[in-house]
This record gives structure tokens, C-alpha cells and sequence, in this order.
């Protein structure tokens, strides 16, 4: 079994992960504080059970993603915001699992509206056919599918085939390290239980492939934008009636 894009899957999580996911999720969740150092190597081997090997190995782990710094005689302390990595695809994975708030969706949509309508532009000149056969079968299904956790499937598969159809190694890196925030994204704004805001969200992909087949760059551009737009109008929708409703 594999995860996104290929990622291995296990069902035991090594001491490693627990360890750095534990301390990662806490700095997120503010339990670890920007600037404060990180409990005592004591203090974390009895919270995780695990040897101070163990917890050099997750601090580089969490260094790695701008998480933490480290000094010698001083020790580990958590960096502030603006040095961690959020294309980091397990860091975003733990911030969409402890929820999004307005602040964060829209963050998420403005970089989505700043990269993928280049990357529809470009897929537009360089996809290749056996890319576009793609294209058009994922649209297909997509205006064919009435399931809601299938229909998210092919809404994410859709968009990472076009950062990877537009040939640009950073667009496509890209695409694989925001993967994790786009499920999510797309689980609050696609709008699963309105059958004429669904038909109209596949209609929309519809159009950008239609330009991708085309060969119309600018005609990709914009199809991309007005699905990042309405997904946007979707997203902040479905969270203000979630906070209404709690």
C-alpha cells in the first residue's frame, strides 16, 4: 500500500515518527512555543519512551523542516512561524489534521492562485498525449461520479497530473509537496452534497482540460483560475456554516 505519490505506508509507526510527529504536532498546536527550548532529553524520554539517539534523529528530522534549531550547551528550541517549512508535505499534513481555520484556507487558495494557472498555461504547450488521455478520463469520470470521497479522489488526481504535465520541475515538486493540504482543501470545498454545485465544479475541470487539449495557454490560465476561485467561495462557505453550526 502506498500513500501520496508513492510514499510507503506502514501500519507501526517507528519510535522516530512517534517522537517526531509528537513534538511537531505540539509546536503547531502551540504546546512548544516559538523561542522556548524543548522539554529536557529526560523529560522526552519518559513522555515517548525513547533513547536520546532516538531524539537527536527526530530533531534533525524537525530541524529539516525549520521546526526547531539546535546549539551545543544551549539546546533545542522551537524557530518562529516564518522559518518553517509549510511546503513541507508531512508538516502540512499534521497542520490540516489539527483543522484550518479562515487564516489558513485562504493562505492555502492564494498560493494556489499564484502557481497552478502557470501550471495549466504550461501543461497547455508541453503535455504529452498520453498525459492528455489522462486528463480527459479523470474529467470524464469526474462529471460521472456521484461519490464524495471518490469524486475528492479524482479532483486531487486531476490537479497533480497538470503540475506534472506542465514539464517544470519546480511546478511539479510542488504539486507533490502541497498534495496533502489540497485533499483537505478539497474535502471542504467541494461542494459534495449539491448536485448543481457538483456538476458545475466537473464542468469546470472539464473546461481547463478543453484548453489543455487545445493548446490555448491562456485559456488554461484562466479555467484554472475561475476553479480556484469558486473552490475558495466553497471552502470559507463550508467553514463559516461549520462554526455556525458548532
Amino acid at each position: 500500500m502506498t500513500g501520496p505519490r508513492g510514499r510507503p505506508k506502514t501500519g507501526a509507526r517507528s519510535a522516530h515518527r512517534v517522537v517526531t510527529e509528537g513534538i511537531g504536532l505540539g509546536i503547531l498546536k502551540g504546546e512548544f512555543k516559538s523561542g522556548e527550548l524543548l522539554p529536557s532529553p529526560e523529560e522526552l524520554a519518559l513522555r515517548y519512551k525513547v533513547s536520546r539517539t532516538v531524539q537527536r534523529e527526530a530533531f534533525k528530522t524537525l530541524a529539516a523542516k525549520g521546526l526547531v534549531a539546535s546549539k551545543t550547551k544551549v539546546g533545542t528550541w522551537v524557530t518562529p512561524p516564518r522559518s518553517w517549512n509549510m511546503f513541507d508535505t508531512e508538516l502540512l499534513e499534521w497542520r490540516t489534521r489539527l483543522g484550518m481555520d479562515q487564516e489558513f484556507i485562504a493562505s492555502l487558495f492564494e498560493v494556489r492562485r499564484a502557481l497552478e494557472p502557470e501550471a495549466a498555461a504550461l501543461a497547455a504547450e508541453r503535455r504529452t498525449q498520453e498525459q492528455l488521455r489522462e486528463l480527459r478520463e479523470i474529467a470524464r469520470t469526474m462529471s460521472e461520479c456521484r461519490d464524495s470521497g471518490r469524486f475528492i479522489e479524482l479532483d486531487l488526481a486531476f490537479h497533480v497530473l497538470i503540475s506534472d504535465a506542465s514539464a517544470n520541475p519546480f511546478l511539479q515538486s510542488l504539486g507533490g509537496l502541497i498534495e496533502a493540504a489540497l485533499a483537505a482543501a478539497f474535502a471542504r470545498s467541494t461542494p459534495l452534497h449539491d448536485p448543481v454545485q457538483l456538476r458545475l465544479s466537473a464542468l469546470q475541470h472539464e473546461a481547463i482540460c478543453q484548453a489543455i487539449e487545445a493548446g490555448d495557454p491562456e485559456a488554461a490560465r484562466q479555467a484554472m483560475i475561475a476553479v480556484i476561485d469558486t473552490g475558495a467561495v466553497n471552502a470559507r462557505r463550508s467553514l463559516e456554516a461549520a462554526q455556525a453550526a458548532s
